[in-house]
């Protein structure tokens, strides 16, 4: 009997195509889009200042006109892009976990943002 080697051929998904990258992508930018629709639907007249810290020795700490709570997704969504930069540079030197620990964060900063923006809405009597 002749033996028949079997070669086992592992192929490489690129980042672009990882099933985990692709959903986790898919939530962040669903948590911010949600949250700017949020934001929007439940938007303040434009004469009246927002509250957008509570504290709950001394009040409210902080206003801010109505636009100001647009830095939030912003910001939200620059996180997002710089770990989604820094998770293809991990996972190019193959690590790939560290990448998806990466992009993990990025989702973590994007469901605190969404805690964040109930915050103020809630603050603000909105809901």
């Amino acid at each position: 009997m002749k033996r028949v080697e079997q070669k086992t051929i592992f192929t490489d998904v690129t980042y672009w195509n990882n099933a985990i990258v692709h959903w986790l992508a898919i939530v962040i930018v669903f948590i911010n889009v949600g949250v700017v629709v949020l934001f929007v639907f439940f938007r303040q007249p434009p004469d009246s200042l927002l509250k957008l810290q509570y504290n709950v020795f001394f009040g409210t700490s902080l206003h801010a006109p109505w636009w100001n709570v647009y830095f939030l997704p912003a910001m939200s969504f620059i996180f997002f892009i710089v770990d989604l930069i820094i998770g293809y540079i991990l996972y190019r030197v193959q690590e790939r976990v560290a990448a998806y620990i990466v992009l993990l964060g990025a989702l973590f900063a994007s469901v605190a943002l969404f805690i964040a923006a109930l915050g103020i809405l809630l603050n603000n009597s909105v809901l």
